[in-house]
């Protein structure tokens, strides 16, 4: 349903169709949308966008339009990366890219508070990337550790930023009609100080999201992945980053009783089979 579909029905359905009322029932459902955009790591918000870097970039902005989205809506909108989920490093002229690893300022400064530092002796293929405040546009930007000592693209699968729908645009998020409409009608009701039938289609509406997670995890297809277990060591940021595939693809891993495994902050943690099965889980 459009957005003006959508209104149409709530004002229809309450005996409130003048123009005001129509108007602030759009706002209602914009408002709705973007709340529910902004509560999860959905599918259709999801884009992989690519940018140029050059040798010694300390800082890359990610302002690149996504190449591909996984949008089901021919009405996608024209949007940007509005936060990075993963990211892969390819240096000019090579076929073959590396994973890049967010990691936390003060991982960094616990480990070596000059390891950014742009000098021949530190830079190297980046390994790992860091959050940084979004510009005065609200274009999101990352720091590569190290700096890189060479040019690349960096592909980047991020979040997509949320854009408002038009009078002639349907949200993007599967199954998400009936939830605006139950939280339009609800938002409705509270202007006209109906609270306790407000409170009720709230409720609904929680219930419809509900449904489109279920809808979501359920229907994708079950991917059976078999890791060998070796008695060499088990890279732990290797298991975990497998651990962001849960969403798409069941995981089975064969593990000892008890193992070494190595955290990103190349410091060894001894660890249970249950302690890491717990964080399989998550």
């Amino acid at each position: 349903m459009t957005l003006t579909e959508l209104s149409n029905f709530v004002t229809a359905k309450l005996s409130d169709t003048d123009s005001s009322s129509v108007s602030v029932c759009k706002d209602f459902i914009n408002r709705r949308y973007q709340m529910i955009w902004d509560s999860g790591l959905w599918d259709e918000t999801l884009g992989v966008a690519s940018k140029a870097v050059a040798a010694q970039d300390t800082e890359i902005v990610l302002d690149s339009a996504p190449t591909v989205t996984f949008y089901q809506s021919s009405s996608a909108p024209t949007t940007k990366i509005d936060f990075p989920v993963a990211i892969r490093f390819t240096e000019t002229g090579d076929t073959d890219g590396v994973n890049i690893f967010n990691e936390e300022w003060v991982t960094f400064f616990q480990l070596d508070p000059n390891m950014w530092e742009n000098v021949s002796s530190r830079r190297a293929t980046p390994n790992n990337f860091v959050n940084l405040p979004k510009d005065g546009s609200g274009t999101c930007r990352v720091k590569p550790v190290p700096v890189p000592d060479s040019a690349g693209t960096l592909f980047v699968l991020g979040k997509l930023k949320w854009v408002a729908l038009g009078d002639n645009d349907s949200p993007a998020l599967n199954g998400i009609d009936n939830a605006l409409l139950a939280f339009a009608e609800g938002d409705m009701l509270e202007r006209s100080r109906q609270y306790q039938k407000a409170q009720l289609k709230f409720t609904e509406a929680a219930s419809h999201i509900q449904i489109m997670r279920d809808l979501e995890n359920g229907q994708k297809q079950n991917i059976s992945r078999i890791i060998p277990y070796t008695e060499q060591e088990i890279n732990f940021r290797d298991v975990v980053s497998l651990c962001l595939y849960k969403r798409t693809a069941s995981l089975t891993i064969r593990l000892p009783s008890t193992g070494t495994y190595h955290s990103p902050a190349v410091r060894q943690v001894t660890c249970v089979r249950t302690r890491l099965l717990r964080v399989l889980t998550l």
